[in-house]
């Protein structure tokens, strides 16, 4: 049988600049270190699809420049923000494409 554990370098290798990236919103259970990751390498122009809305995980990675579009209800940061403040100053700033998904 084939080894299906990876590097966490290896794993985010796979994600591409313009890749579609599907992720749901919890706080307790964002992939961070990944992200983080994915940030390092210096991936660009990911579409990213919040399933149920997007919180931290997504707000990061606009944050970090990785993000063209959000494809999602809402960008929170639970009841620490009402909206994902680098969300918020990406899209107001034309820098991210935001797609309502509601």
């Amino acid at each position: 049988m084939r080894d299906k554990v990876t590097s966490l370098e290896q794993a985010a290798a796979r994600i591409k600049d313009g890749a579609r990236v599907v992720m749901s919103a919890n706080l307790q259970r964002s992939p961070m270190a990944l992200l983080r990751q994915v940030a390092r390498q210096g991936t660009r122009k990911l579409r990213v699809v919040g399933v149920v809305g997007g919180d931290l995980n997504i707000d990061f990675l606009v944050g970090a420049g990785a993000v063209g579009i959000v494809d999602t209800c809402s960008v929170t940061l639970g009841e620490f923000a009402r909206t994902g403040p680098n969300f918020a100053r990406y899209v107001l700033g034309g820098r991210v494409v935001s797609m309502d998904n509601t």
